[in-house]
Order: structure tokens, then C-alpha cells, then sequence
């Protein structure tokens, strides 16, 4: 994603300072054509008074709010190094009159498109609030599917390059998933064309010799997992599917990957299709984890007519020989993450150290198109059971339904993190290998109901890795 900071102010925890922040905001992204600002304008005003008020009790001390602009969203963080400290983004409605919380809360959930807290170690936390600087999509229930004369099978692979390229992939995602799609960008041209440019995205049409469409695929790339792009926005129009496209798409990714020297790919086929399981398997791909109640039950698919959350699997081949990883494996895991590791057939270390870090560094976010709490842990100090516990209460108190933990196995102090997340009710899922920011457990917990293993629909590895969790349980 390409992110710019374009602005740092630096202030006393003084609430007269709160006023001329938000002048200091208006000054630098008020003039934006954005919608609902001034809404969002008190909700950052109201945090940031909050946090004032929290952040050095009876004390004075420094803060900082950074304004980013990260492609089609900007976002305000506000920053120190006082004591750490949660928000509570919950609110009744009959309380919004009377209430500043309540009332700035409900804006938030208007306004805001996300918000989390990070716990940075030695440097603090922030709280973000992040706002698109595009309209956001009202959902519109797609046309009936209209089928369309296959004209010839004669089915060549392409890279997404200009404008009309990406309006037929547009319309492509649009036929199978209307506009539930998570990956909201990919509904705009000039997002989609932004995020093809900065390297966020490679994206490619599969057309037969008349010009028909008949499907999309891309290499999607993050920050939490660099230099191993996941193969997503995977559609196959139903008249062009029994033609082993999905084997080429994943073949193409594979061969692109080599070219241009990642260390990995990941693939995450949905739990309840087999055949695309086996094409991943088929292709070399080795089975590391399943992800519960993943995919939030407002997707439109003809996959989730009953409006369930869904499951997926989750895949990785290692592309580079030289990849290497030492990590540090919770000890009742040890055992499957190495049946795991080995069927990879890479070069990696398990080290059976021990050691809590001097803080805990976490980051916390609410994804709210998922209706999920997503917590990446780097490190686990002794705070760290109070940090997920609270984390977890402000998960219910915001009405999400999923708590996703990733442990960064590449640190000591990932056996404590382990043990702290199971005795607080969340169960492992797996490990995502591979990338060169480093190797994740996988942990999920769904909110006031148990995750639900019999429903899922899956075949050769996946079917052994359940069983292998299940041994945990």
C-alpha cells in the first residue's frame, strides 16, 4: 500500500491544544473532497480530548497526531507514550442526545471506515481513525445473471493494463459478488489503477480470441506478509467454468512469482470448494490452516445463499530454495508445525528458548466490512493477558462477531502469547508461513458461539490438518 505521512503536530495533553489540532486537520485535509468530515472532525476531537484525559493522569506529557494518506483513505493517528489505555467504541441509541459518548460513537460508525488501537512496546500506542477519501459503495443487489453465447474456449492469460482493462475486470468481480466484494477498491478505476501502479495489486483477464471474458485472477500483496502475495479476486464466469481455469490461473501466479523473485505465494480457496482445494494442492501448495467463520455473512455469492459466515483454507508455497526461518514454536504445537514445515521442503530452525519481551507490542484493529477484531502480536510481555482480555471486551462491546490473534513465531515469547490466548477461550487455526515478515500462528475466537468444524467441505491436506487441530482441542 502506498502510505505517506504528510504531517506530524506535536502537542501538550492539554485540552486547549484540542481546538487547534482540529484547525491544524482542517488545514491540511479539510480542503479534500471527503465525505462526512465534520462528523468525522468530532469524532477525532472527542478521542483526542479522551485520550488527553487518560494518557498522563495529573501529569503533562507529550502527544502526537500523524495524518497519513494511504491510497484511497487518509488517516489521523494520535500517538504517546502515557498510560496504556483502551476506547470504548460502543453506544445506545437512546442515549445519543444525552450522552457525548454514545454520540460520538454513533458517528464513528457512520463516518469512520476504521478505527484500532496499537500498542507499540517502548514507544506507546496509537489509536487510528481512518476515513475514505471515495465514497464508499452502498450495496445494490446485482442485475440477474445474464449468460452469454460462448463464442470460442480458445482462452488466453493477460496482465490488467488500461482503463478498459480494468472496467472489465470491474465487471467481472461485480457478476459473481455484486458489490460485497471485501476488497472494496477494486470497485473504482482510479483505486484499482493506483493500486496496480504502487505494486499493491497484479491483476490479469482471461479472454478467448472474440474478446470474451471469461475470468480474473490477481497477486494481492500486504505489509503483514511481504514478498508473498496471496492469489485472490479469483472469478471464473459460469459459462466459461470445466475448462481447468483455475489450474492455469494458479500455474500463471506461479510462473509470474518465479520471474520476479518472491519468496512465497499464498492461496486461501474457500472450505466449502473442493476442486479448488485440489487445484492449490495439486499445484504444490502445502495445507497450513483453516480460518473459521472467516468471511462475513453480508458477501454476496451464489455460494452464501443462507447469509452464514464463511470458511476458508489457507495455503503456501515456498518459491525461494534459499528461503530460511528460525522460529520459536509453543511447545504443545510442535508437533504439527513441524508435519507442516517439513511438508514445505524449506530451510527452517525451531529453537525451543523461552522468553517474555520487556513490553508487549500489538497492534489492534476493527475491520468492520469482516465484523472482526484482527490482533497482530509481535511481542508478549506480563501486560499482555490484561492487553487481549480488554481487547477482547471492546470486540463485543463494537458488535463484531470474529477475534483473530496472529502470534509472530519468529520471537521467544511466542510460547507465552500461545498459552495467554488459549486460556482466554481462542483456539489455533493454523500457521501462515513463508513471508519475509515473518512466520504467524494463527488463533480465532467467535464471539459467543463455538467454531464449527463439521461444516467444512474439504479435501487430501486439509481434510488431515483438521484433524490435526482437533487433536489439540
Amino acid at each position: 500500500m502506498d502510505t505517506k505521512k504528510i504531517a506530524t503536530l506535536e502537542i501538550w495533553n492539554n485540552k486547549l491544544y484540542a481546538d487547534a489540532t482540529l484547525d491544524f486537520l482542517d488545514v491540511m485535509i479539510g480542503r479534500l473532497d471527503i465525505p462526512h468530515y465534520q462528523a468525522f472532525r468530532f469524532v477525532v476531537g472527542e478521542i483526542l480530548t479522551k485520550r488527553m484525559e487518560s494518557a498522563y493522569p495529573d501529569n503533562r506529557g507529550l502527544m502526537y497526531v500523524d495524518i497519513f494518506l494511504k491510497d484511497t483513505f487518509f488517516e489521523v493517528s494520535i500517538r504517546d507514550k502515557g498510560v496504556p489505555g483502551w476506547q470504548d467504541f460502543s453506544y445506545d441509541m437512546e442515549s445519543i442526545a444525552k450522552s457525548k459518548k454514545d454520540l460520538r460513537n454513533y458517528m464513528l460508525n457512520l463516518c469512520a471506515d476504521g478505527v484500532g488501537i496499537e500498542k507499540l512496546g517502548k514507544d506507546g500506542q496509537r489509536i487510528f481513525i481512518r476515513l475514505r477519501t471515495v465514497n464508499s459503495i452502498q450495496f445494490k443487489r446485482p442485475q440477474p445473471y445474464k449468460e452469454i453465447e460462448v463464442l470460442d474456449t480458445n482462452i488466453s492469460i493477460r496482465p490488467v493494463e488500461t482503463q478498459e482493462d480494468i472496467i472489465e475486470a470491474i465487471r467481472c468481480i461485480y457478476s459473481e459478488y455484486g458489490y460485497s466484494y471485501s476488497y472494496e477498491k477494486l470497485y473504482y478505476v482510479d483505486s484499482f489503477k493506483r493500486a496496480l501502479e504502487n505494486g499493491e495489486l497484479m491483476s490479469f483477464l482471461a479472454v478467448n480470441d472474440h474478446g470474451q471474458t471469461a475470468g480474473h485472477f490477481a497477486l494481492s500483496f500486504s505489509e503483514q506478509f511481504r514478498n508473498m502475495p496471496e492469489i485472490a479476486s479469483t472469478v471464473i464466469r459460469r459459462e466459461f467454468r470445466g475448462l481447468g481455469l483455475i489450474d492455469r490461473f494458479i500455474e500463471y501466479c506461479l510462473e509470474v512469482a518465479k520471474k520476479h523473485n518472491f519468496r512465497a505465494v499464498m492461496s486461501q480457496p474457500v472450505a466449502f470448494h473442493p476442486k479448488a482445494q485440489k487445484a492449490v494442492l495439486k499445484a504444490g501448495f502445502t495445507a497450513s490452516s483453516l480460518l473459521l467463520s472467516y468471511i462475513s455473512s453480508g458477501l454476496e455469492s451464489e455460494y452464501n445463499e443462507n447469509k452464514e459466515r464463511l470458511d476458508v483454507c489457507a495455503c503456501v508455497k515456498i518459491i525461494d530454495a534459499t528461503a530460511y526461518s528460525k522460529i520459536y514454536p509453543p511447545k504443545e504445537l510442535t508437533g504439527l508445525l513441524k508435519k507442516i514445515y517439513d511438508k514445505l521442503d524449506w530451510n527452517y530452525e525451531f529453537s525451543d528458548e523461552k522468553k517474555l519481551s520487556d513490553s508487549t507490542q500489538i497492534s489492534v484493529e476493527n475491520q468492520e466490512q469482516l465484523k472482526a477484531t484482527k490482533m497482530v502480536l509481535h511481542e508478549a510481555a506480563e501486560d499482555f493477558e490484561e492487553v487481549l482480555r480488554e481487547a477482547v471486551q471492546n470486540t463485543i462491546k463494537n458488535k463484531n462477531e470474529m477475534i483473530e490473534l496472529v502470534i509472530c513465531l519468529n520471537s521467544p515469547s511466542a510460547e507465552y502469547g500461545y498459552q495467554v490466548a488459549r486460556r482466554n477461550g481462542l483456539a489455533v487455526s493454523g500457521v501462515i508461513p513463508g513471508s519475509e515478515s515473518g512466520d504467524y500462528l494463527i488463533m480465532q475466537m467467535l464471539v459467543g458461539d463455538k467454531l464449527k468444524y463439521d461444516k467444512l467441505v474439504l479435501a487430501g491436506e486439509f481434510e488431515e490438518l483438521k484433524e490435526d487441530i482437533l487433536k489439540l482441542s
